[in-house]
Order: structure tokens, then C-alpha cells, then sequence
């Protein structure tokens, strides 16, 4: 597969992706979940989905179409050509690419280092306000406090931490006990690792949109979770929306860290939205909401897996079902990209030969291609798959490479 063709796959994967991601956000405000169990699950099965786009198979409700490929006239040498630049933008893409996750890479581990720095000059908190607060969570963590960290933090999988920044010491006892057992139920959730991980997607996929909405809504969805919890715990919800209101006042911008923050990113106002709401969803409206979502987001996906098929391992290969019509003295293809039968084209009912003619430059690639005949629409998918074809090198009698000429009949046919 050349880099070009990566490249327009990834380009497909994200735009795959956003169409999803778009469709679940307005499922969500159509069809609200103020359930944050059952909102998780259902980010988390969007960003599952979105990931597992690539591998759909495309799905269309036009009509199967064959693509036969075959070899009409043999190679024959051609006149010295002048090799095209191909596609200069496609390295420059790459390396952004390759920068970019390098980038958010050595952040990630950054965060780290801060995170191990912070836990060496932190000290030990210890407040009669916290007495019985490990027992009531069900969760153990070392409890300290730091000047390093501007608002609460948990990290650590087999001797969590929790971080308090300094202010915290000036809490009333009640707003105090709120915040740590909030990071004491992020504890008992094992949620760190569950962060890291979403850090390192995040870090790999960092150009792809869909990916970061996703992991945006699935960390609200988290936090809103542990906030009910604790809300249940105290047995009332003021202190713990005092607790929230005054880290927020106090908070400065915070580092980047791979940890489970108390107050993250822009999602204080949807937290005290649904902390504040008197009437909790029944399960049954939720459970229907969300099977409803489910079905229309199933199709969404696989309408955008047809509409933008990746043609290196999942749409086109699957959809063209090539046959080879190979004859004596056809140089050996090392990279073909199959033609992919136009969806215009299948709805139209067209159907027809499309022979190209083409010229290979010295070192196989195609330095020519021009169609002979065939319906237009059909000729420029012939072309556009043909120009991304690698020979083996031509050898002449002297056993060095020749620049050689051949004729290519591509033939679209619908299944009867």
C-alpha cells in the first residue's frame, strides 16, 4: 500500500468517524440520557464504534458490481518519459502526522514525570474530618497534599495517591470530606488506568476529531457518575456542590497530567445540571433511549462506512472482486488498487469496457494513463485506481530497465 493511499484511508477513518460522532451528539440532546451509567456505556460504545469503522464492510442498497481487469495488448517499449513528481504533499502529511503523535506522546509522559515529582514533595494530610472515610468509600489511597497541583487528582494502581492542592486545607470539614471521597471513589473505580489508556488513544489518534469528542464525553459521563455516588454517600447534595463551586473558584489552569482530576476540562456546568435535577429518569425511558440510539447510530455508521470506504483493507477490495486476465509478457504488478464500481454509476445502471492506455516509467510506477473509450464516469474510476498501480521494472535485451507501453481493459458489470 503506498503512503498516498494511507494517507486518503486515514483521511476516510476520520471523516468516518465525525459523521458517527456528529450523529451520537444529536442523538444525545434529541434523546437524553441522565443516567451517567448508562451515558458511559454509551460513549464508550460510540468511541468503540468510531475505532472499529475501518473494519465495516461497505454497505450500499444499489445493485453488486464486478470489476474485471484485464491485460489487452502486450507491453511493448515506449518513448522516454519524463517521470511525474507524484504526490510531494504526501511525505510532508506523513511527517506532521508522525510529529504529532510524537508530540502528544512526550506530553503524556511528561504528565507522568510531574505526576512521580508531585508525589515526592507532596506531603501527608491528615484531617479528623477524613476519619472513616477510606472505610466508608471501600477504597485505600495514600492522601496528600501538594502546592504542585491545582485542583484534586488521583493516580496510582497498586498504591494510589490522591493529590489535594494546598486550599483545601482552608475547606469546612463537611466540603473537605466531599472532595476526598470523590477521589476515594475514582479509587475504588479503578479509574487511572482506565485514564492512561484513554490518554494514549488520544495521543495516537491525535488528528482524528471523532476520537477526542468521544473521550471528552466518556470523562463527563465518568465524572457524573462518581458525583451521584457521592452524593448517595453523604446523604445530601450541598456540601458536595459547595465543594465543587469553591475548587472551581480556586482553580488555576492546571498542568496537563495523566490522572483522574476532580474538576477537568469544561464540564462543571453539566455536573451541577444534573446534580441539581429533582426528577431522575426512569430505567425504562433511559433503556429505550438508548436502544433507539443504538439502531439509528448502527446505520449512520455503516452509511459512512459505504460513503467513504478505505480502500486499502475494507471497501474497495471487497466490493470490486477482481478477476485476473493476465497474458504472456505482462509485467508483474507488485501494488494494485482496485477499481471501485461508482455508486453514480451502479444507480444509473451503467455498465461497459473502459480500456486505458498507459505507460510505465523506468522503475514501474505509471507515468502515464489516459483513457482509450468508456463511459465517463466509468473511466475516471478506472483511472483513478490504475495511476496508483507498481510494476516490477521492465528489462530490455541489454537487461536494463526499459520505459514500456500497454493497453488495460477494465470492465464494469452489474450482477444479474
Amino acid at each position: 500500500m503506498s503512503l498516498t493511499s494511507l494517507l486518503r484511508d486515514i483521511l476516510a477513518f476520520s471523516v468516518q468517524g465525525v459523521l458517527l460522532a456528529g450523529a451520537a451528539a444529536v442523538l444525545a440532546r434529541a434523546l437524553p440520557l441522565d443516567r451517567p451509567a448508562l451515558k458511559l456505556a454509551f460513549w464508550r460504545a460510540v468511541l468503540a464504534a468510531v475505532l472499529a469503522l475501518p473494519l465495516l464492510p461497505a454497505w450500499s442498497p444499489l445493485p453488486g458490481g464486478v470489476v474485471e481487469i484485464g491485460l489487452v495488448a502486450a507491453p511493448e517499449a515506449a518513448a522516454p518519459l519524463d517521470r511525474p513528481g507524484g504526490t510531494p504533499w504526501a511525505g510532508a502529511v506523513a511527517v506532521v502526522l508522525a510529529l504529532g503523535v510524537l508530540a502528544r506522546a512526550g506530553r503524556l509522559t511528561w504528565g507522568a514525570l510531574r505526576l512521580r515529582s508531585c508525589r515526592r514533595s507532596a506531603v501527608p494530610f491528615d484531617a479528623p474530618a477524613l476519619h472513616g472515610l477510606e472505610q466508608a468509600a471501600g477504597a485505600r489511597a495514600d492522601i496528600r497534599v501538594s502546592k504542585d497541583v491545582a485542583v484534586p487528582a488521583t493516580f496510582g494502581w497498586r498504591r494510589p495517591l490522591v493529590l489535594l492542592p494546598a486550599h483545601v486545607q482552608e475547606l469546612e470539614a463537611a466540603r473537605l470530606r466531599a472532595v476526598v471521597l470523590h477521589e476515594l471513589i475514582h479509587v475504588r473505580r479503578h479509574d487511572w488506568p482506565v485514564a492512561v489508556a484513554e490518554e494514549a488513544l488520544a495521543a495516537l489518534l491525535w488528528f482524528h476529531p471523532a476520537v477526542h469528542f468521544a473521550l471528552g464525553r466518556i470523562r463527563l459521563a465518568r465524572e457524573q457518575c462518581v458525583d451521584l455516588a457521592v452524593v448517595e454517600m453523604l446523604g445530601g447534595r450541598q456540601d458536595y456542590l459547595e465543594s465543587l463551586l469553591e475548587v472551581a473558584r480556586r482553580r488555576l489552569p492546571p498542568p496537563p497530567l495523566p490522572a483522574a482530576l476532580f474538576l477537568g476540562e469544561r464540564h462543571l456546568s453539566e455536573r451541577v445540571e444534573l446534580l441539581l435535577k429533582e426528577v431522575v429518569m426512569s430505567k425504562v425511558r433511559a433503556w429505550c433511549h438508548l436502544s433507539l440510539s443504538a439502531v439509528l447510530l448502527a446505520f449512520v455508521g455503516a452509511l459512512a462506512a459505504s460513503s467513504f470506504p478505505l480502500a486499502a483493507w475494507a471497501g474497495a477490495e471487497k466490493e470490486s472482486k477482481p478477476t485476473e486476465k493476465a497474458k504472456v509478457g505482462e509485467p508483474r504488478i507488485v501494488h494494485k488498487v482496485n477499481p471501485v464500481y461508482p455508486a453514480e454509476a451502479k444507480k444509473d445502471r451503467l455498465e461497459g469496457l473502459v480500456h486505458i492506455d498507459v505507460r510505465l516509467a523506468k522503475d514501474g510506477s505509471v507515468a502515464e494513463a489516459k483513457a482509450i473509450d468508456g463511459h465517463a464516469t466509468l473511466a475516471e474510476a478506472a483511472l483513478a485506481a490504475v495511476r496508483q498501480w507498481r510494476y516490477e521494472p521492465v528489462l530490455g535485451p541489454d537487461q536494463k530497465p526499459v520505459e514500456v507501453r500497454m493497453t488495460i481493459t477494465v470492465n464494469f458489470r452489474l450482477d444479474k
